[in-house]
């Protein structure tokens, strides 16, 4: 499995995105950071901080789940944009 990370606040990793990527790195998986010109199965999303903006570009390279998360993810905002 391919798989994605992308800190949206930040181009330093935090400590959630690295426990992401030691799990799935343990289990025999491809991890790296995102490119958007790059094919992956999951790609997981990062936001530390609520006063940063959110990632506004179009993801159409990820085949699988996308998983967004953080203490300043709106995930309520997410979903409506989505329905």
């Amino acid at each position: 499995m391919n798989v994605a990370l992308l800190a949206v606040d930040s181009k330093y990793p935090n400590l959630a995105l690295m426990k992401i990527s030691a799990y799935h790195k343990s289990v025999g998986d491809s991890v790296e950071w995102y490119n958007p010109f790059d094919k992956y199965d999951r790609l997981y999303m990062s936001k530390v901080f609520t006063f940063t903006p959110d990632y506004d570009y179009y993801i159409n390279n990820v085949g699988g789940e996308i998983i967004q998360g953080g203490t300043g993810s709106n995930r309520m905002a997410a979903v409506a944009t989505r329905t």
